[in-house]
């Protein structure tokens, strides 16, 4: 059994600690979903997936805001303002269409700051009616480069796919394999992410092989898998002291993929990795055939790191006890999120949206959150982006589990460190 990693066994941040304590300390931790500045008050918004494919991680979020705004009453209480706080919370349904339909709901209630959307896709479909309507969005959980542009409304708290990629494939190579073979769902983020870590492994001298790609309405992934079989096999042929290593970049689907790609030995011979969507997947240990390719091929997949400071780990434990449900960090960027909208509207004095659009820069720059340090880039994303934890799959008896097994870290101003916590593939 590979040794599991914590954030207290990893290396040691007191000045990120020290940093987290002083902004605490002078109530500067972060901006909040969609904020209207009233007198006497503050109404923000939020656009939540509560229900779809993505309510799970709606439902912390949803846990996460709720504490923002419970943690901002108290402040305003203790400073004396008698100004009151108020979070609007919207559900997205997890598509597109119902994203719009929500931030409509908010702009028809005047808000005109809004924390999310969650996904991509999401807050493609919102953006430009948030300009035409004056809202400022501030995104818990959108990371893709396309949707990067300069003088926008979008603000975002989730590092770029860029940096998933860097991590994904530093460890890859790390482990000793030379060629990467990805499977990849064809939507903007899969064929994003793809992009980005075939360019970073060639960058770090391994090959880059074609892979297979397939829609995302797909359900039969038999042609897929033996078009992935057929390519590794070429690989082998052509060279075999290659060491190839499978890279798949989905999500729910990973369940028929795992039970087609087990038909096939020279593909459940090989290590797969996978990227944050499946990262601590439910379904994979639910399912014994799943969860057996993922133990045979030591299926390793990374998340945004968890944060090795306590006030991080406080509200980590504070969204699990009011959901039952481990916390993805993206449902502690959407605290940060809220905190930020808020101090940001509190210091401009109004909710007009080219002065927030000043502002929120300005408080990110000087804040440092349950998140880390929020200082944004010229297209209003997360300049520095945060440590990345890598989890595979674990048994003990009849009891499966997942476990850290490594961290690619960053520590602002300084080279970033693999760290690995089991021996390699």
């Amino acid at each position: 059994m590979h040794p599991t990693l914590s954030p207290e066994k990893g290396p040691s941040r007191p000045g990120r600690l020290a940093a987290v304590l002083a902004i605490l300390a002078a109530a500067m931790i972060l901006g909040a979903p969609q904020a209207m500045a009233q007198k006497g008050g503050y109404t923000l918004g939020a656009l939540v997936p509560l229900t779809g494919p993505l309510a799970a991680k709606g439902r912390t979020a949803q846990a996460a805001l709720k504490l923002a705004e419970t943690d901002i009453r108290d402040y305003l209480a203790a400073s004396g303002a008698g100004d009151s706080f108020t979070m609007v919370i919207e559900d997205t349904g997890s598509t597109p269409d119902k994203a719009l339909a929500a931030i409509r709901r908010l702009a028809d209630k005047g808000i005109r700051l809004a924390v999310g959307p969650a996904s991509d896709d999401e807050t493609a479909a919102v953006e430009d009616l948030a300009a035409q309507k004056g809202m400022v969005l501030v995104s818990y959980g959108s990371s893709a480069q396309y949707l990067a542009k300069k003088d926008d409304l979008l603000f975002r708290l989730t590092p770029s796919n860029t940096y998933q990629a860097e991590a994904l494939t530093a460890l890859v190579k790390q482990e000793g394999h030379t060629v990467m073979i990805p499977i990849w769902r064809g939507d903007t983020v899969g064929d994003e992410l793809v992009v980005h870590a075939k360019a970073r492994f060639k960058q770090l001298g391994g090959e880059a092989a074609a892979g297979a790609r397939y829609n995302p309405d797909r359900t039969d992934y038999a042609v897929i898998l033996d078009e992935l079989a057929r390519e590794a096999e070429n690989i082998r042929a052509a060279n075999p002291k290659a060491k190839p290593a499978i890279v798949f970049v989905g999500g729910r689907e990973v369940v028929p993929v795992f039970q087609e790609a087990a038909k096939h030995p020279i593909l459940a011979g090989l290590p797969w990795y996978g990227s944050d969507s499946t990262a601590l997947h439910d379904d994979i240990a639910k399912d014994p055939d799943s969860a057996a390719f993922a133990l045979r091929t030591r299926f390793t997949a990374p998340r945004y790191g968890e944060g090795g400071a306590n006030v991080y780990t406080q509200i980590e434990r504070r969204i699990a006890k009011e959901t039952d449900q481990f916390p993805d960090p993206q449902s502690a960027a959407a605290y940060d999120a809220a905190w930020l909208g808020f101090l940001a509207a509190q210091s401009a004095g109004t909710m007009d949206a080219a002065t927030l659009k000043r502002f929120i820069p300005l408080m990110a720059e000087r804040t440092y959150g349950v998140t880390g340090w929020l200082a944004l880039n010229e297209y209003g994303d997360r300049r520095e982006d945060w440590d990345f934890d890598f989890w595979a799959l674990g048994k003990e008896g009849d009891t499966f589990f997942w476990e850290k097994i490594a961290r690619y870290q960053l520590e602002p101003g300084l080279p970033k460190e693999l760290y690995i916590g089991s021996p390699s593939k």
